[in-house]
């Protein structure tokens, strides 16, 4: 038999199979970011076809963070019952669940959050939202960081199975790791290690909110495609290496930005 038709561990997670519905922008939370019947229903169909894991996505973790409208949230408490429903059938139907968490950084608009986007680095004027973002305080960037922990928490009272951060396709973590995007002078940047260390303190957050029965979960860029050098093969083989030594379970590799694809 195939190995990908055989169960797979992920810390105390086990998955039945290897396929593994990755996240996605859907479209199809209400205003306020809330859970509806039209996507319990999308990954109810997913699960009855039998995919090992699912990971809905992406769950913006700030109001600040959104980045397009009908996003799904797991920002504040409100969202927990819905978000629970979504759980609750994707278990009955036999997959496991994870949810991605994100920040969007500069990869939103003023209309979307109703503020200036935040960013690593002020940096050069978006080429889709046409917006420059304002580059984070020292107390916007621990306030993010306590956010990935308080939306983990959440999500660890709907009973999920995990949580995967999204460090990939130009939202705020990949921003931190990226050279071409991080042009900070301080502890946050100017230095592979420096760039990491967002990463890691958000990886931290998380387990201290969580169960150790929930898994941590990454999704990493491998190359950036920006005009000049982001993140390479190299770097991300670099990262990986150490995120190997934090308190995770499992790495999905990508590709891209939204406007260097």
């Amino acid at each position: 038999m195939s190995v990908l038709f055989t169960p797979k561990k992920m810390g105390r997670m086990e998955i039945k199979n290897r396929f593994i519905h990755s996240a996605t922008y859907e479209c199809m939370a209400n205003d306020s970011g809330e859970v509806t019947d039209k996507l319990i229903k999308r990954y109810g169909q997913i699960a009855k076809g039998g995919a090992g894991l699912i990971i809905p996505g992406y769950l913006y973790i700030m109001a600040n963070g959104r980045a397009m409208k009908n996003q799904t949230g797991i920002h504040n408490d409100d969202m927990i019952e819905g978000l629970k429903k979504l759980v609750n059938d994707i278990h009955d139907k036999g997959s496991k669940v994870a949810f991605q968490l994100v920040h969007s950084g500069r990869q939103t608009s003023k209309d979307c959050i109703g503020q200036t986007p935040l960013a690593p680095s002020k940096g050069p004027r978006d080429n889709i939202y046409m917006v420059k973002p304002k580059e984070m305080t020292e107390e916007e960037i621990h306030g993010v960081i306590k956010a990935f922990g308080a939306a983990a928490f959440r999500a660890s009272e709907t009973g999920v199975d995990g949580v995967q951060i999204h460090a990939a396709h130009g939202y705020l973590v990949n921003q931190f790791l990226s050279p071409f995007f991080n042009k900070r002078t301080d502890s946050w940047g100017s230095s592979d290690e420096n760039r990491f260390r967002f990463i890691k303190e958000v990886v931290l957050e998380i387990k201290k909110n969580i169960s150790d029965e929930m898994s941590i979960l990454i999704k990493l860029n491998t190359q950036d495609h920006t005009p000049k050098e982001g993140i390479t093969l190299n770097l991300a083989k670099k990262y990986s290496a150490w995120l190997a030594d934090l308190p995770i379970d499992g790495l999905e590799v990508s590709c891209g930005t939204l406007t260097y694809s």
